[in-house]
């Protein structure tokens, strides 16, 4: 049943509670790129795919819950336009975040790559909330883990949700179901690609 697979990597990690953070640090909140679609003519948020908003979203939230928090958007243009990172930086602006509390990584496009980029630019000194999907974020956690890094959890986008309105029981096979599984396999394929990678 995907339901219960997908629950089980996304339960891994707990929403962040930011009021449990020590407010006298510094911290980076890496919004992880999940794609896009360039239309100059349009505001920047509607340009992000829901992932990449729901990860921008999340970095948000926990951006003004922060003392001295710095966001920051990252992933390319494949096409050599403007890039994921300078439309992100755009749309957390749209949202009322200062520009100067904002940085931006314009070359990644992989998780990996994003990560490599965070710690060349900020040092492997610095404290980083990952902003990502549940379901990523278990692979997001471990890369940054692997770069020498003690990172901290912001999941989103969750999809399975338990309510008094969700169906936790068996079900006839449907989209939903199908689309789960697809992203189950799909994550798990990543995962495996990463360990033979490292």
């Amino acid at each position: 049943m995907p339901k219960l697979a997908v629950t089980h990597i996304e339960k891994q990690y707990a929403v962040l509670a930011p009021s449990k953070l020590n407010p006298n640090k510094t911290y980076y909140i890496h919004v992880l790129g999940a794609g896009y679609n360039l239309d100059p003519d349009l505001p920047a948020l509607t340009q992000l795919e829901n992932s990449t908003l729901a990860r921008l979203n999340e970095g948000i939230r926990v951006f003004w819950q922060l003392k001295e928090p710095v966001l920051v958007t990252s992933a390319y243009s494949k096409y050599n336009l403007e890039s994921q990172a300078s439309v992100a930086r755009k749309a957390a602006i749209e949202l009322g975040v200062p520009a100067e509390r904002i940085r931006m990584l314009e070359t990644p496009s992989t998780t990996l790559e994003e990560a490599k980029a965070f710690k060349s630019k900020f040092g492997a000194d610095a404290q980083v909330i990952i902003a990502t999907d549940a379901m990523h974020m278990p692979r997001a956690m471990q890369i940054y883990r692997d770069l020498g890094f003690e990172p901290i959890a912001a999941p989103t986008n969750f999809q399975v949700h338990f309510g008094p309105k969700a169906s936790n029981g068996l079900t006839w096979p449907n989209y939903h179901s199908f689309k789960l599984s697809n992203r189950y396999f799909r994550a798990q394929l990543k995962q495996l690609y990463y360990w033979m990678l490292s």
